[in-house]
């Protein structure tokens, strides 16, 4: 998909598709086929999504609380339906969703 530029059917398939564009950017050039399109050091450090400020503590806080509250809704209903369990993709999505850019300053 990277390959043939899919980047939608790709972002799609890999959960990608709330990400902000400029983290989608930053991957797919560091992703690159070919190697002399992939970005130095000194580009990346210069990447614009690098350059976004980020509250450390603040984002921790953010996802701690989003990932309890999700865990506490699935625990709702995995006792409403016997047998199933909590998926083990709790937290990959919420920092997928905080990549997005929505949660992130």
């Amino acid at each position: 998909m990277l390959l043939k530029k899919d980047y939608s059917t790709y972002w799609s398939k890999v959960g990608g598709q709330n990400l902000s564009e400029e983290f989608k950017d930053l991957i797919l050039k560091m992703f690159s086929y070919d190697g002399s399109e992939r970005p130095t050091v000194e580009q990346l450090r210069d990447h614009p999504w690098m350059k976004k400020t980020m509250d450390i503590k603040q984002t921790r806080s953010d996802l701690l609380e989003r990932l309890s509250s999700i865990r506490s809704e699935k625990t709702a209903d995995s006792s409403a339906a016997a047998g199933s369990s909590r998926g083990d993709n709790d937290l990959l999505e919420l920092v997928r969703e905080m990549h997005s850019g929505v949660a992130l300053n």
